[in-house]
């Protein structure tokens, strides 16, 4: 599979290189557990890659490979005011599309706790994540039982 900017939410793609270009072209690539970050035109956009299978990244994403850091809080880390503004400060805005250098995102300071805080706070987050998910779909099936009402009404 080969992942791009737009596959940045599900980390699913219908895009496909051979093995033989991945073998040659991928030295390194995505690991469970590693952070693929957007930075070509949608900056600072991350997801967890949740897999073991692998997998190709055009140039608008950038591999996060912390050890230090879990992964989910390394997400919501990258997620925060604060960082994203040191996203925003390092982003090439003349550039079109905006984008930011890899080099550029290795500079960005990340402070962090404990490891064992960093996953307490990662998981919050990833549930708060869940939560929302769920709600939106909950709402999006009673927009969808409301349509089908008010044309019932008017038939």
């Amino acid at each position: 599979m080969f992942l791009s900017v737009e596959n940045i939410k599900t980390l699913q793609s219908e895009k496909y290189i051979s093995k033989k270009a991945f073998e040659k072209e991928f030295k390194v690539h995505p690991e469970l557990g590693d952070v693929l970050i957007t930075r070509i035109g949608d900056i600072a956009t991350p997801n967890v890659y949740k897999s073991n299978e692998n997998v190709a990244y055009y140039v608008s994403l950038a591999l996060l490979k912390q050890k230090e850091l879990d992964s989910h809080f390394l997400e919501a880390i990258i997620q925060s005011s604060t960082v994203q503004s040191e996203f925003w400060k390092r982003t090439l805005h003349i550039a079109f599309p905006k984008k930011i250098n890899k080099n550029e995102i290795a500079k960005i300071p990340i402070y962090y706790p404990s490891c064992e805080e960093q996953q307490e706070i990662g998981s919050l987050f990833k549930q708060l994540e869940n939560i929302i998910i769920r709600q939106q779909s909950k709402l999006d099936q009673l927009k969808t039982l409301k349509k089908v009402y008010l044309q019932n009404m008017f038939i």
